[in-house]
């Protein structure tokens, strides 16, 4: 917890006390282009929904390259792109259109991913669409393109909490402290940035080393995921989440951890059902037989 956002909720109370709760706003940018920060996005947004069993809603802000559908597996003719075409039509009903449902907790609003789409995004028309998102789901998450422009710049400032995915080369760490100087310089030192280092082992004779990385940022990975062809390449082809395909991956396990650090939340303790206590209580049962049995057989 940083002394800002401390801040910034008692100036929101004070505000308006009668305002809805808005859900955590996070942001995901890969320092290159194929650091992989859309699929570390893409999966995420599975973690949060599994292990918190609320809304999540993912929003591809990629218009000409996203990848949520594939992803996901999912299709629809209207996405983020119309949806910030015309913001002043845009509210409740109408944001239900553009939402996708994948299952019971997570809801997608996708890019048409069309060269002949309009890349323009217009600040005033993107902060009403998260504010709308942000009435109705627990945690909305931002994919956003390796592009520095004036909006990808207040998206990153806006979020909550914001993951810089890196590759581990030279370029790559030119690039992560770039950013990470910025986003400080502009929100302050305690400015919640959370840095993966993708791909780890891909080059194993000539990437850097992951402390070698976080020593030259000044910051700690929150996660390092493996590298898999295998793994990652199955998911793709299928249209399925990492957790899908193998859960107990080490690249899945890492990713586990980052959504639970970025959510700001404890994991919900599992509730005992019938069966749990009863498998608890087969110990004593058969030491109390078994006890049974031996006076028994004394007394005989």
């Amino acid at each position: 917890m940083a002394p800002r956002q401390i801040f910034d909720a008692v100036a929101a109370i004070c505000i308006d006390p009668s305002a809805p709760p808005m859900g955590r706003l996070l942001a995901f940018v890969g320092s290159r282009g194929g650091a992989g920060s859309s699929t570390v996005a893409h999966n995420v947004t599975w973690q949060l929904a599994k292990t918190f069993r609320e809304e999540v809603v993912l929003i591809d802000l990629d218009i000409s390259f996203g990848t949520a559908g594939l992803a996901f597996n999912l299709e629809s003719p209207q996405g983020v792109h119309t949806a910030l075409s015309d913001p002043d039509r845009l509210d409740e009903v109408l944001l239900e259109r553009f939402l996708v449902e994948y299952d019971d907790n997570i809801r997608l609003m996708m890019a048409p991913a069309s060269l002949d789409a309009e890349d323009k995004v217009y600040m005033d028309a993107l902060e009403k669409l998260l504010e709308l998102v942000r009435r109705r789901a627990s945690y909305v998450v931002m994919d956003l393109p390796h592009r520095w422009s004036p909006w990808t710049q207040q998206a990153l400032l806006d979020a909550d909490e914001s993951a810089i995915v890196t590759n581990l080369d030279l370029a790559s760490l030119r690039d992560t402290k770039n950013i990470v100087d910025r986003l400080r310089q502009q929100r302050g030192e305690n400015a919640l940035l959370h840095i993966v280092l993708n791909h780890f082992g891909a080059f194993k004779k000539t990437e850097l080393s992951p402390k070698d990385f976080e020593t030259a940022i000044e910051l700690q990975a929150d996660a390092v995921i493996p590298h898999d062809p295998g793994l990652f390449g199955t998911a793709s082809n299928n249209g399925q989440l990492l957790g899908e395909v193998n859960g107990r991956h080490k690249a899945v396990e890492a990713i586990g951890h980052l959504a639970l650090a970025m959510s700001g939340r404890q994991p919900p303790k599992q509730k005992k059902g019938f069966f749990d206590s009863l498998l608890k209580a087969r110990p004593k049962i058969k030491a109390r037989s078994k006890r049974k049995a031996e006076a028994k057989s004394e007394a005989e």
